[in-house]
């Protein structure tokens, strides 16, 4: 049985089908229109909601798509929706800025921009006095498209929305009572629904985690959902089984060098973008930048590191930065746990070395150290929730000069991420010098031969990654990181 609280009241079901999303379920089962369908792939943000959950701070909400999000998510769990959190003459003041400035225009895509401007709103203005920069307002708002192409009405609103009375969405929620979930009294996982030979399980241990993909070898995982939502909303897919791992704190934990992980970083496979964010920042502060441009801040708060990486697609943001960084992965389920180095793992198109019955654990990364560098780049289209036509990620070591290391690797450039082998050798034991990346630069023909889709021509690809080669020499340089 799913059991969650939506705009203040709780509510329970066990007709719902374990392949249904959180938007199919609002609009279809319980008629709640006002949040709405826009693209179904989690790209356009019409359907952004507010998902709360409770912590030792109270209930903390983040936005996630809800087209491509499994009921599952909200189970013990707080829903808000744009009805939700106002009433007519008591308006949200993400609502009623709306209205102040002439934000909405057609009105197809005011739900979920009011939803991700109320999160903002809720995790920046309730504790504070100071004016929302313009940052902030980008990040919350670049997962929502505005098919009319009004965005400065919007922007206005939001900047407003912290003159107006003060509204806290936790008092919604809590209408009907808080009442907190302790995973830890749950002795098995819970099979939350079973419908038409369907079937959803929630464990909330590692141990739970192996007995049930040992009773179902061949389930499903599902963690963020972001891109395998996409075959149940875009191809319509219909999975037996599904095991929700995104319930594990073992996989949704940080641990940085020294946490009795020797002088390595862990990183659960379950941390999602937007933690990553943080735990990053200090450590490895491109990479964390590069974390911005991941999608929106509705799938950041979503998708997870492990599932970048165990999705194996060739466009992957993060496998070629975790390529560079000589990353080693744990791997758990029904055979034991292993240790598989990440430029073993991939085996081919959407093919890795993992078996049924087997699950991502963690990622292992070591902290830079005196001399190292790593540089990140991504091209695409768009700046913002875009998917890759390169992902660069390059890693050096610069003692005296001289380069004693160096790992590029590469996404969209062939059919999985790749190190760049040759162009790798071409500039280890070379001198620091621009003469040595032009060099290296011309061998990236060798070690990559990229298609031709429609984001990108091989030859542009090709052309590009030379380029960002010669600029991170360049930004090297000036920062003086590799003198």
């Amino acid at each position: 049985m799913i059991r969650f609280n939506l705009n203040g009241r709780w509510i329970e079901s066990s007709e719902i089908d374990p392949n249904c999303t959180i938007l199919k379920y609002l609009r279809t089962n319980l008629k709640q229109v006002d949040v709405k369908e826009g693209c179904a792939a989690g790209d356009c943000g019409a359907c952004t909601l507010m998902l709360g959950e409770m912590t030792e701070h109270g209930i903390e909400y983040r936005t996630i798509n809800s087209c491509i999000a499994l009921m599952a998510q909200v189970h013990n769990r707080y829903l808000l929706t744009p009805s939700g959190i106002g009433r007519p003459g008591n308006l949200h003041p993400a609502q009623q800025a709306m209205i102040d400035t002439h934000g909405s225009q057609c009105g197809f895509c005011t739900p979920g921009f009011i939803m991700s401007m109320a999160n903002l709103y809720q995790n920046a203005c309730i504790n504070e006095t100071q004016a929302l920069t313009d940052a902030e307002i980008h990040a919350a708002l670049s997962g929502n498209l505005c098919r009319c192409t009004g965005y400065r009405p919007i922007i206005d609103a939001a900047k407003q929305m912290a003159e107006l009375p003060r509204v806290d969405v936790r008092d919604i929620s809590a209408r009907s009572g808080v009442q907190a979930f302790d995973p830890a009294a749950a002795d098995t996982a819970e099979a939350l629904q079973e419908k038409d030979g369907h079937r959803l399980f929630m464990p909330y241990t590692e141990a739970q985690l192996q007995a049930l993909l040992k009773a179902y070898p061949d389930a499903r995982l599902w963690a963020g959902g972001t891109d395998i939502g996409l075959e149940v909303t875009q191809r319509f897919s219909q999975f037996d089984t599904i095991i929700c791992v995104n319930r594990i704190p073992e996989l949704a934990q940080c641990l940085a060098a020294g946490q009795d992980m020797g002088d390595q970083l862990w990183l659960g496979a379950g941390v999602t973008f937007s933690q990553a964010e943080t735990a990053l920042a200090d450590s490895f502060p491109s990479f964390a930048q590069l974390l911005h441009r991941i999608g929106s801040r509705q799938i950041r708060n979503m998708g997870t590191l492990g599932g970048n990486i165990a999705n194996a697609s060739p466009i992957g943001d993060t496998p070629p930065v975790f390529l560079a960084l000589a990353a080693t992965l744990e791997i758990d389920g029904i055979q034991g746990r292993r240790e598989v180095p990440l430029k073993d793992f991939y085996l081919g198109y959407k093919q890795t070395v993992m078996q049924p019955g087997e699950y991502l654990r963690a990622i292992r990364i070591s902290p830079l150290g005196a001399g190292e560098s790593l540089t990140t780049y991504k091209i695409s289209k768009r700046y913002d929730d875009d998917i890759s036509a390169v992902m660069f990620a390059l890693y050096l070591n610069v003692q005296d000069g001289l380069i004693t290391e160096a790992r590029l690797a590469c996404g969209g450039m062939a059919a999985t991420p790749l190190l760049a082998a040759k162009t790798n050798a071409a500039l280890t034991g070379k001198p620091f010098t621009l003469e040595t990346f032009t060099a290296a630069a011309a061998c990236i023909e060798q070690d990559y031969q990229p298609l031709s889709d429609v984001r990108a021509s091989d030859r542009y690809r090709l052309q590009v990654t030379r380029n960002l080669l010669t600029k991170a020499f360049i930004e090297l340089s000036q920062k003086g990181e590799a003198a």
